[in-house]
């Protein structure tokens, strides 16, 4: 009876010490990153028969476990994910917009001062300084857009560097995951779970999470860890190392694809890439997001911008005659579409595009694929579908970029080219000139009226457009009994056709724009009999400042966004876009974050270590400790007696 109770009692000091172990062991890993809570898991030893029965035989522990839910870390390994993401986005993001800046300062401030300088020299057309400083204000605006795509540039290759850091630090916690799949399976052949070994691989997963979104499936006692749409990172003890390598589709930007198995080099035609679209989540995600939603986009939106101020000016200034009354040329320079193929296409030969209309750019850029049958156009920020090109045909005109795949051979399924149109404009744009002489501030064509005329009458300044021709000047005498003006020449007038001598109508409250060979001119007013108007040709550039009027109007020109932006609010409206996309993923980030603290909160309430009920337990097991040491030496007295009545 005695054996049966010193047994009961030693049971009991040993489930007391366990028990005091482990609650130890949660208290000195209360604040340990990882940590889960651990519970002695007690049961009752096996009875031992008699013939009064089962008589007990003490206790037995059974085992620690963790307080574990996979649910709960599921939901803090994907909210981590998001958080990263949206942080890591936010970070970027915030970059560029500080950058950016002001939208009434840099790049539209030195547009309005450049605006301003064609006012001056409109207004003093032979003044060499009032030409020159308009030199100046070119110049003053070329390094601002330079500086711009320097930013860009710099911006992209920060987020290359990041890209390269994170794929490292993925492969390095996806090896660890693997190697202790095996620990854990090698120390779990006892029967026991290595409580130990189950928190560093549970740590390693949420850390995992905060690099990239990651699926995790348990099997067999292992972490199958997934990205994307499947692909598989660590299977059992085997992990599948990641590689930062040139995008396929432009090898200015990174990507990421799996590392060769057997360790071979790789080509673009024998790498497996992974899709941008499965990489979402984590410090990875967030950079991709960034660099395809925002950073190329936007680059796209000011390139498109600086081509359109230099087209606008170069075909104004060609329509003009400079200080030593030669027909102007280009002002400014930029880049053409930059067309990029593939690295893993199979076709050969040579795709083109070039910009329908450089006052209208496009503002985006282009992915031209080709499926087996046709090619279809499509932007890559958004995934829109923007068209279509029939091989037969060979080229279209889409979203203001004109196509022409004729040129292609051999092509294959699947093959694509990336087309930005605009994106390389920033580094490109620079002045052709710094000579204020090339300015074209005169019209070629000037009008006058007779120094005899009666009338109230007057003539507007000429204008012509491209393609003008003037072999000859225009004279328009007024017939009071016809009622109208007789021209020298052939004229239009409100689309009606005049030859010479023909009366045209004339109207003193509506007045009249004659057209002839691109040249045009206004006729206002009341006119009396006799009267003359002549547009002649411009014999020199030193005082006519008419074309640099029309160059400095420009400024409320609305060419840009279907026609309905200006030059100045088109820059605005890009800054704007960029700070509104700053202040959504500024509340998007605080969301994450507030998700991921709720997430964490539920899951610590759960497997985290509750200090006060450690120190409840720490009183229970010593009690019971105590309680069996009185057991035990209640036996030994009974046991002593026992010996003492043979004595």
């Amino acid at each position: 009876m005695s054996n049966n109770i010193f047994g009961i009692g030693l049971s009991g000091l040993n489930a007391a010490q366990w028990g005091l172990t482990t609650t130890g062991q949660n208290i000195s890993n209360a604040a340990t990153p990882g940590y889960t809570l651990e519970k002695v898991q007690y049961q009752e030893s096996s009875g031992q028969f008699t013939g009064s029965g089962y008589l007990g035989s003490g206790v037995q522990a059974v085992t620690v476990t963790r307080q574990y839910s996979q649910y709960l870390t599921t939901q803090v390994n994907n909210t981590q994910a998001s958080s990263s993401a949206a942080s890591t986005y936010y970070s970027l993001i915030s970059q560029l917009n500080n950058l950016v800046g002001d939208p009434t300062q840099g790049i539209a401030q030195g547009i309005t001062n450049y605006f301003s300088g064609l006012q001056s020299v409109a207004n003093s057309a032979s003044s060499t300084s009032a030409r020159q400083s308009l030199m100046s204000s070119a110049q003053t605006l070329a390094d601002q857009i330079n500086s711009a795509g320097a930013q860009y540039d710099q911006l992209r290759q920060s987020v290359n560097t990041q890209l390269t850091s994170a794929v490292s630090q993925i492969n390095s916690y996806a090896q660890q995951i693997a190697d202790l799949n095996k620990q854990i399976n090698i120390a779990s052949a006892g029967g026991q779970q290595p409580n130990q070994l189950l928190d560093q691989r549970d740590q390693l997963v949420t850390n995992l999470s905060s690099m990239i979104g990651v699926q995790v499936v348990p099997q067999d006692g292992n972490y199958n860890v997934f990205i994307g749409n499947g692909q598989p990172l660590v299977v059992g003890n085997t992990q599948y190392g990641l590689q930062a390598v040139p995008s396929s589709s432009d090898p200015s930007e990174l990507t990421v694809a799996f590392q060769s198995r057997d360790g071979s080099t790789q080509t673009p035609a024998t790498t497996q890439y992974i899709d941008n679209s499965a990489l979402t989540g984590g410090v990875v995600g967030g950079l991709i997001d960034f660099r395809t939603q925002t950073l190329d986009p936007a680059q796209a939106q000011l390139g498109a911008v600086a081509t359109s101020f230099a087209t606008q000016l170069n075909d104004q200034n060609k329509l003009g005659l400079d200080l030593n009354g030669v027909q102007g040329g280009d002002l400014f320079a930029t880049s053409n579409p930059t067309i990029l193929a593939n690295a893993r296409n199979k076709s050969t030969g040579t795709l083109t595009a070039s910009i329908a209309d450089g006052t209208q750019p496009p503002a985006n850029d282009f992915t031209v694929s080709y499926d087996g049958s046709q090619y279809t156009v499509t932007d890559p920020a958004s995934g829109q579908k923007l068209g279509t090109i029939d091989p037969a045909v060979g080229n279209a005109t889409i979203n203001g970029l004109n196509i022409d795949v004729s040129g292609l051979t051999d092509v294959q399924k699947g093959d694509s080219f990336t087309i930005q149109p605009t994106r390389g404009a920033l580094d490109a744009f620079r002045l052709t000139t710094s000579n204020g002489a090339a300015i074209a501030a005169a019209s070629p064509a000037v009008t006058s009226a007779a120094s005899t005329n009666t009338g109230t009458a007057s003539i507007s300044s000429a204008t012509v457009s491209s393609g003008y021709s003037m072999t000859s000047d225009i004279q328009l005498t007024y017939n009071a009994s016809a009622g109208g003006f007789t021209s020298n020449v052939p004229v239009t007038v409100g689309g009606t056709n005049y030859a010479v001598g023909t009366t045209i109508p004339y109207s003193a409250s509506t007045g009249m724009t004659i057209v002839s060979n691109g040249v045009s001119a206004t006729v206002s007013g009341t006119p009396k009999d006799s009267d003359v108007f002549s547009i002649a040709q411009n014999k020199g550039g030193t005082s006519d400042g008419s074309n640099a009027l029309a160059m400095s109007n420009l400024v409320s020109s609305k060419s840009l966004n279907g026609g309905t932006d200006t030059l100045t609010s088109s820059y605005a409206n890009y800054v704007n876009t960029i700070g509104n996309q700053t202040n959504q993923l500024k509340a998007t980030s605080s969301a994450q974050t507030a998700l991921l603290s709720q997430a964490t909160t539920a899951q610590q309430s759960v497997q985290g270590v509750n200090l006060n009920e450690e120190a409840a337990n720490l009183i229970q097991y010593q009690q019971l400790y105590q309680a069996n040491s009185k057991v035990i030496q209640t036996a030994a007295t009974l046991f002593q007696s026992l010996l003492g009545m043979f004595n």
